[in-house]
């Protein structure tokens, strides 16, 4: 009973030693007299068409300040070897091994908007397959530190595109030429990110000139159309300014008589420059494209100055008791009604004398009332409280219409 599995195991044992030594057999036949300094053609005046895919497969940072995209991606690349061709059938079937890296030729791609070493993909990067009929695949895979031009003028509404560029190192277009595999980048193992949105992708190639000589080199282009999530942004940041700035319009609801208007003013424009600073440390310093939102944040800091200006003249014109000024005065066919106070200027008022009959009565001399004048006098609260009502709704409205135009 015992004995044909006896049989099957020296049978299994003796097609494992088999393989092995067809795999090394293979491996003599092949690299006996291959070398990876040469292009892997018979005929050299030809050029070798690599085939790329790149995969995003998570953003790592986008840092805004220094204008910098820091990525994990990993790229496919497909080429054929001449010169590694065998029938599997005389190999007990192989139909792909796995050298080092070292032992066969591959393109050195180099990345050209990158901010570290522009070789990304090291000797140690693993993942080559050969084929029986000289296809090699070739996937490496790095953390690319890239440097980008941010556009931040609809920022958080901002759509920002980002670009790599790898060309073959030592080799020009007609060595060796890149072709994408796809119209556009792999990213179906993309991680999502809490801040950006993958929107687009374009994947191209081109040749383009290198130096001052004539050699031309062909460069695949990737590009990614990264759109912002604002959420966060509008909820931490634009949300409390306009509402800041909208309670710093109330400041002239408050008499004179409280004492705590000027301090209210004060308050709500240290809150503003509190926030504008928050947002600048967010932002490049530069000043190709100023944001919409540092423009916003300007407008509403110059508002806030000018009422902090107009509160205390105010109180101080509330201190000297004095009428109102001329600013102040508009003409009687003023239609709408408006909270005021209608101005009597009164010469004297004598109390001392005695009517004939014998009850004490006021005498008004000189006087006039405001509807004989021909005027109707409002306070300087109602009026800057309108006028900066008026400018603070302008340029908000003014500011998402271009935000989201």
């Amino acid at each position: 009973m015992k004995l044909p599995y006896v049989l099957v195991l020296l049978a299994v044992c003796r097609s494992v030693a088999g393989s092995i030594d067809e795999m090394k057999r293979l491996y003599r036949d092949l690299f006996r007299k291959y070398s990876p300094k040469y292009r892997p053609l018979y005929n050299q005046s030809h050029h070798v068409d690599v085939h790329c895919t790149l995969n995003l497969l998570s953003i790592i940072e986008v840092d805004q300040v220094r204008q910098i995209l820091q990525s994990n991606v990993w790229v496919n690349l497909t080429w054929r070897d001449e010169f590694l061709i065998w029938k599997s059938e005389n190999y007990s079937g192989i139909k792909s091994i796995h050298p080092p890296l070292t032992d066969i030729w591959r393109p050195r791609l180099i990345l050209t908007v990158s901010l570290e070493d522009r070789d990304v993909f090291k000797d140690d990067t693993p993942g080559i397959t050969v084929y029986s009929d000289g296809t090699v695949t070739w996937s490496p895979g790095a953390n690319f530190l890239t440097a980008c031009k941010l556009d931040l003028t609809l920022f958080p509404f901002d759509v920002q595109t980002f670009e790599f560029r790898f060309l073959p190192a030592s080799y020009d277009s007609h060595e060796v030429k890149l072709v994408s595999s796809l119209k556009t980048a792999n990213t179906r193992s993309f991680t999502s990110n809490g801040e950006w949105i993958v929107s687009r992708s374009r994947a191209y190639t081109r040749e383009i000139a290198k130096g001052s000589g004539e050699k031309r080199f062909s460069t695949l282009y990737i590009q990614f159309d990264f759109e912002r999530r604002p959420t966060f942004f509008l909820l931490s940041v634009i949300l409390p300014v306009v509402l800041l700035s909208f309670l710093n319009i109330f400041v002239f609801a408050l008499p004179c008589e409280c004492g705590e208007k000027v301090s209210y003013a004060v308050t709500c424009l240290l809150s503003l420059t509190l926030f504008m600073s928050i947002v600048s440390g967010l932002l490049p310093k530069s000043s190709d494209n100023i944001p919409l939102v540092t423009m916003y944040l300007t407008c509403l800091l110059g508002i806030s100055v000018l009422s902090v200006v107009a509160t205390i003249l105010i109180v101080v014109r509330d201190a000297r008791k004095k009428p109102p000024l001329p600013l102040f005065v508009i003409p009687c066919f003023w239609t709408l009604s408006f909270p005021g106070s209608k101005r009597k200027d009164t010469d004297e008022i004598n109390t001392d004398g005695l009517a004939n009959d014998g009850n004490p009565r006021g005498r008004v001399t000189g006087g006039r009332s405001s509807s004989d004048s021909g005027v109707y006098c409002i306070s300087a609260d109602c009026l800057c409280m309108v006028m900066f009502m008026a400018v603070w709704v302008c340029v908000t409205m003014g500011f998402f219409i271009e935000l989201r135009r």
